[in-house]
């Protein structure tokens, strides 16, 4: 199996929790899912983070590597602290942090020769992390 087909794969299925905790919410399991979720999205923005890293450890003697090193752990710290914040909160807070993550991708993918499948599926997978995340906010403010 090629590495596109497997990224897109493990993507996609990579976003089954946080369909979990919206059922989980919307089947009356509130908190326990809400806190799920959020645990979940900062646990993910922190390994896209680590794209990052990787990319830098890959380019160790270019310029590039140290911004690269140092946005690595941003999306990770990012997520460590919204989860202090109230739900709502830290829904907003990591919704935020996908939206900064997508734009560190794309200004990577701009400047560094990415596989032609990476920008695309990163949109897509973002796409549907903030649509769930949006999701459980709704489903937290409109009672459902």
């Amino acid at each position: 199996m090629d590495s596109m087909r497997m990224a897109k794969i493990l993507g996609w299925a990579g976003i089954i929790p946080l369909i979990l905790a919206n059922l989980g919410f919307w089947k009356g399991y509130g908190v326990v899912a809400l806190t799920l979720g959020n645990m979940y999205a900062a646990i993910i923005l922190s390994f896209l983070g680590a794209i990052h890293w990787g990319l830098a450890m890959n380019r160790e003697h270019s310029d590039d590597a140290p911004m690269l090193m140092m946005w690595s752990v941003i999306p990770a710290l990012w997520g460590f602290f919204a989860l202090w914040w109230s739900a709502p909160v830290a829904l907003a807070l990591l919704i935020l942090g996908f939206i900064a993550q997508w734009f560190a991708d794309y200004r990577i993918n701009k400047r560094l020769n990415l596989p032609n499948w990476f920008l695309p599926l990163r949109s897509g997978l973002t796409a549907a992390v903030i649509s769930l995340l949006g999701l459980l906010l709704l489903q937290l403010y409109a009672g459902f």
